[in-house]
């Protein structure tokens, strides 16, 4: 009889099975009864011998997977009685299985460990550690905390200073996520007094660097700074790759180092810790980075991306805490651009995130302020101040001074803002809260939270203590000095503008406004930018002259699309009350309407002059185009040009911000701009815009800006390049399947901002394609019970008539449009254009 021969007729019987053939020829047991009858057959002696047999030939036959193995060959090992060696392998495996965050297999694989009477107390102090971190990892911290302890003490006994210091440190961190952060301090602290007279090692190096780290999160900046440089020396002496890198991402987010080598710091962790595979270190520190790039260069963008890395590394080492920081960070980053159903689509991912730890009251507290905040932003304002109350009062139980700052910010801020839009006229409870955020910042000599003294500045405005807020904006420019950033010149700036309305200098007060807004748009702030379009239109009902009236009109529906495209709560509904002011003032206001007419009409007819007398002659193409005034003039235009140097033709629908003469004047000389610019960059309409912008804003400083649409079309070949700088999306109809696209903005509108760039996009027409050019008073067309039209109206419309013959199609657009005005007053210049390629 041979093995293989034994083998077979075990198979025969049905007792066991060909599990695996390559790499190597594997058998199972049937069943687990089987296996359990067969093992208990055995006498303990030929059970140990067996397993010493097994253990001895997996080692001879196999001597490269001595890891790969190393848990079968423990378990071996201590059956058979030989304890030393399956204490060997039992930490191997325990190793390999924590490296490789298989964090609960090294828990099993430590315990095992553990349970041998041979270990040395050097091996049980590294055993626990090591259970210690598999456990942490687990989100399971109080248990973590007891092995870490244990090693501490064993550590402590024997006199190894360097593990002690190591031990200490790795328990202020986990005190830390647990979201108890001043024994996170105490715990570092106490661990320097115990080593401060031991050499100098790469644990002294890391427990100096939590310290410090522990400081900056209670609100010590002024000891964490020079105590985290020198743990960063310490490390790049002794050549310590992971501290230096774990102390450079603790460095970038301190106060007192500039934006430059904050960033600076940041990056080079990143690049340290990948290249070392310290993973949790890269964690910190793209969390870290997107936080500064935020602060710093205000691009929320890239900071949205180191915040999904960071929660993307979180959850590849199965550490939950981890994950649901990076998570938080990268969801609160979708609130300012308006992305709000994203913010829900990853609420229930959180919720099962953090009822997988054991002690998850600080996370749940995280997840409460995602879900006020998003309350807020849906406009119950109301409720968002009550659950912004009671987050306030659990941080400041939980002595988590970064996170109390936080709440007072969301608090004051809607208190504001209810007494902003006469909701509120009690500011004590602000000025409280103000003032214990101030006593915070001196206490911590912090340069950070920037928006305590602006803010301070505006609530001394709006209570009509001058003096004292300009005092309030002397800290502030004062504190910025050092750590400059565009969030100063918006905190600034709001604050300025609150002083400039309490003095009712209308005009300076509108000009900050208009430049925060600039500032906001080019951040993609879309629901703070919408928020100063009201603000800058109430500014103009404030002022309350004629030209008032007719831009707060323009500035509060322009407001109102974006809170439509975006649902933004409350603030629409702030808006329209607005709009029915201005409305009923603008009705009640009688002007001289004989001579007004007359003047008008001439404008008129030299306006209508500068629009094209017939439309370009296209072989393959259709056309149409329309504009109807809501008076007399129009800040609307539409035009084509031929570009000949490029046998191409450019093609541009415009809607200026204003109404009446003023738009009339602005029109006409922007079109003359953009016909000289479109002549000189024939085939660069980012180009055109951007030569175009420069010489708005150089020739003209009456704070008007125009959306434009210019695209450059070859007939021929069907390609159309285009800008969008602020106009609505354009539409285009595919014939193939009657989709839409949205040709969006790429650019924000001309005449805002100097050194405006704007973005080329292409597209290519198909034969029966149809694109579809309007204004504003297209879509928000008002009906008798005061609806708008609007775009999803519209493109029903589009999809109703397509196939017609594009005239048609024009002209029945325009006719649901009236038909939608009914009796009511055309409030706004309606502008449709229509371009198709003829089917082959």
């Amino acid at each position: 009889m041979t093995l293989f021969s034994d083998l077979g007729i075990l198979e025969s019987a049905g007792l066991i099975r060909v599990a695996t053939v390559e790499p190597d020829l594997e058998y199972h047991f049937q069943h687990n009864l089987v296996l359990d009858a067969a093992y208990a057959s055995l006498l303990d002696s030929d059970r140990k011998r067996l397993h010493l047999a097994v253990g001895d030939a997996i080692e001879s036959i196999y001597p490269d997977r001595h890891k790969e193995l190393a848990a079968i060959l423990g378990y071996h090992f201590q059956e058979a009685g030989q304890d030393a060696r399956a204490l060997y392998y039992f930490l191997l495996a325990g190793d390999e299985a924590l490296a490789a965050y298989a964090n609960r297999e090294a828990e099993i694989l430590y315990k095992r460990a553990l349970s041998l009477a041979c270990c040395t107390d050097s091996e049980v102090a590294r055993l626990y550690l090591g259970l210690g971190e598999a456990i942490y990892r687990q989100s399971r911290f109080e248990e973590s905390l007891q092995a870490m302890h244990t090693s501490i003490n064993i550590y402590s006994s024997i006199g190894d200073s360097d593990n002690l210091a190591r031990l200490y440190g790795r328990v202020g961190r986990i005190l830390w996520y647990s979201g108890n952060r001043p024994a996170g301090l105490r715990t570092c602290l106490d661990g320097l007094e115990l080593v401060k007279e031991s050499p100098d090692s790469i644990g002294k190096a890391s427990l100096m660097h939590e310290a410090a780290r522990a400081y900056h999160f209670n609100g010590m900046s002024d000891k964490a700074l020079p105590l985290c440089r020198q743990a960063l020396s310490l490390a790049e002496q002794l050549g310590a790759t992971y501290v230096q890198a774990d102390a450079l991402a603790t460095l970038g987010i301190l106060a007192g180092v500039s934006a430059e080598e904050s960033l600076e710091a940041l990056r080079k962790s990143i690049d340290l810790a990948e290249a070392n595979g310290f993973m949790q270190v890269s964690m910190r520190a793209h969390q870290n980075l997107g936080t500064m790039i935020r602060t710093w260069l205000m691009d929320n963008q890239a900071a949205l991306d180191h915040f999904y890395k960071s929660s993307e590394q979180g959850r590849m080492r199965g550490v939950v805490s981890e994950e649901i920081i990076g998570l938080v960070s990268y969801i609160s980053c979708l609130f300012s651009p308006g992305r709000y159903k994203e913010v829900e689509a990853q609420l229930p991912r959180l919720d099962e995130l953090v009822e997988r730890i054991s002690d998850s009251s600080p996370m749940h507290l995280s997840v409460k302020f995602i879900r006020g905040a998003l309350v807020g932003y849906r406009g119950d304002w109301e409720a968002a101040i009550s659950i912004f109350r009671e987050l306030l009062h659990s941080w400041r139980e939980l002595k988590n001074l970064e996170a109390e700052i936080s709440m007072i910010n969301n608090l004051s801020y809607y208190l504001m803002e209810k007494n902003r839009w006469g909701e509120l006229d009690d500011l004590s409870e602000t000025e409280s809260l103000l003032l214990d955020a101030v006593r915070i910042i001196d206490q911590d000599d912090s340069e950070e939270n920037i928006w305590v003294f602006p803010r301070m500045s505006t609530l001394r405005a709006r209570q009509g203590r001058l003096e004292e807020a300009q005092e309030w904006l002397g800290r502030a420019r004062s504190a910025a000095e050092n750590r400059p950033s565009p969030w100063d010149e918006l905190y600034q700036g709001e604050s300025e503008a609150e002083i400039a309305i309490a003095k009712h200098d209308w005009q300076m007060a509108m000009k900050i406004i208009e430049k925060l807004y600039a500032l906001e748009v080019r951040a993609g702030f879309r629901a703070s930018a919408s928020r100063l379009l009201l603000l800058w239109a109430d500014l103009h009902i404030r002022r309350g002259a004629p030209a008032d009236m007719e831009q707060a009109q323009v500035l509060l529906r322009e407001a109102l699309m974006v809170y439509d495209e975006i649902r933004l709560g409350h603030y629409p509904l702030i808006a329209q009350n607005k709009l029915q002011m201005v409305r009923s003032h603008t009705y009640a206001q009688t002007l001289d309407h004989e001579k007004m007419t007359k003047d008008l009409k001439k404008a008129r007819q030299v306006q209508e002059s500068l629009l094209p007398e017939a439309l370009p002659d296209l072989p393959g193409w259709c056309l149409a185009a329309s504009l109807k005034p809501a008076g007399e003039t129009s800040g609307d235009f539409y035009d084509y040009i031929t570009l000949s140097a490029v046998n191409k033709i450019g093609i541009s629908i415009a809607d200026v911000t204003d109404k009446g003469t003023s738009a009339a004047l602005f029109m006409a000389l922007s079109r003359s701009l953009w016909r000289t610019y479109a002549l000189d960059y024939p085939d660069a309409p980012e180009k055109a815009m951007e030569m175009t912008n420069r010489r708005i804003l150089a020739d003209t400083h009456g704070g008007l800006f125009v959306t434009l649409f210019y695209g450059i079309l070859d007939p021929k070949t069907g390609e159309f390049i285009y800008c969008n700088a602020g106009h609505h999306p354009a539409y285009l109809v595919r014939a193939k399947d009657r989709s839409i696209e949205e040709l969006t903005r790429t650019g924000i509108p001309l005449g805002v901002e100097e050194g405006t760039t704007w973005i080329q996009q292409k597209i290519y027409f198909e034969q029966g394609d149809i694109l579809v050019l309007y204004t504003d008073g297209v879509t928000d067309a008002l009906n008798d019970n005061e609806q708008n039209f609007g775009q999803e109206r519209l493109q029903e419309i589009l999809l109703k008539h397509f196939g017609k013959p594009v005239k048609e199609t024009h002209e029945s657009i325009l006719l649901e449009v009236n038909d939608w005005i009914g009796h009511a007053q055309q409030f706004d210049d309606m502008t449709l254009m229509l371009i198709a390629r003829e089917q082959g």
